[in-house]
């Protein structure tokens, strides 16, 4: 069995990826956004984390 204690709570995941993503969206004049490898894994962790979550929410999803 995986301890997760030491793991972010799925809020503090969120309100890094909010912060990250707000902070480069609010350059109103960049037509693209770049994020860092670290940035980008943030993003994928939390969807990743959602999708498991809302996979477990299923009818059969277990």
């Amino acid at each position: 069995m995986v301890d997760h204690s030491d793991m972010p709570s799925a809020l503090q995941v969120a309100q890094a990826m909010s912060s990250v993503l707000g902070k480069k969206l609010a350059d109103h004049s960049a037509s693209e956004i770049v994020l860092t490898r670290e940035e980008a894994a943030l993003c994928f962790g939390f969807a990743e984390g959602v999708a498991e979550n809302l996979a477990q929410d299923e009818p059969d999803g277990g």
